[in-house]
């Protein structure tokens, strides 16, 4: 049985989990198909759309020519958690150079979505025995020396404690709407075990979806475990509920396949090294 809290490549986008369903381990949480549909920025975006989510507006940054819209964008890499390589720009000449920041080495496309002002929400839900969804109250997170909710305030890297997390004061409305997007995507997507949905909510009442994430971050002031306290429930809670509900998934129905190698393995390999 295994219990991973891993973050970003490889920890929660799915390769982790393709090796565990390989190895025929079971493990907490989702699984290959709804681990890299959250772990990928812009192919979750394209999963909100087709699932009628409300979502900033954005666009996929893949090289070349910059498009800018007037307006300040939050440009994200499409991979990687705690958004780290994210950057606020307000300004067309810090574009460029924040594109290729979140592109990386590897020059991966970028996604450039509208930055929306409002106060950050966000939701965890945890599976109970029985295959309940327990969805908890949402909350809100106050940077107090960042403009946003950057990867420094959230790693807190200097202990600084700048992060204010209390209960979200929501009208009726946005309330119900995000109680409706969160439940959606969980059932879209195939979320399991748990996960933590990230929203944005204007003055105006409107809530919009930033990201999915599919490994709730489990430390002692986390969001997630925050937000479960609020309804009676320790972190020991949680994790219970997380080996619950992977041990009682139905076991794997066919043996670990065995490589056969053939005496013409050896040959062919040492054909190729000469």
């Amino acid at each position: 049985m295994v219990l991973s809290n891993l973050h970003g490549p490889y920890g929660e986008d799915g390769r982790l989990q393709g090796l565990l369903d390989y190895l025929r381990v079971p493990y907490c949480g989702s699984g290959v198909q709804a681990s890299a549909v959250a772990a990928d920025k812009i192919l979750c975006k394209r999963i909100m759309l087709t699932l009628g989510v409300p979502t900033p507006g954005w666009r996929v940054w893949s090289g070349g020519p910059v498009n800018w819209g007037s307006r300040a964008v939050m440009v994200k890499p499409p991979f990687g958690g705690s958004s780290v390589g994210m950057s606020l720009v307000r300004d067309a000449a810090d574009l460029p150079r924040a594109l290729t920041a979140a592109a990386g080495e590897d020059g991966d496309e970028v996604l450039v979505e509208d930055y929306v002002v409002g106060t950050p929400v966000t939701v965890g839900m945890l599976e109970l025995p029985g295959g309940s969804v327990m969805v908890f109250p949402p909350l809100t997170t106050e940077a107090t020396d960042a403009e946003f909710y950057d990867a420094d305030t959230k790693l807190d890297v200097d202990s600084k404690g700048a992060v204010t997390v209390r209960a979200a004061e929501l009208e009726t409305v946005p309330l119900n709407w995000i109680s409706r997007d969160v439940r959606t995507l969980w059932d879209g997507i195939g979320l399991r075990g748990s996960a933590r949905i990230d929203f944005i909510v204007t003055e105006e009442g409107d809530a919009y979806v930033l990201e999915v994430n599919s490994t709730p971050g489990m430390s002692r002031d986390n969001n997630f475990v925050v937000g479960a306290a609020m309804v009676g429930l320790t972190h020991t809670d949680c994790v219970l509920a997380m080996l619950h509900e992977a041990l009682a998934r139905p076991p794997y129905d066919a043996p670990l396949p065995t490589p056969v190698f053939t005496s013409t393995t050896a040959t062919r390999e040492a054909a190729v090294s000469l």
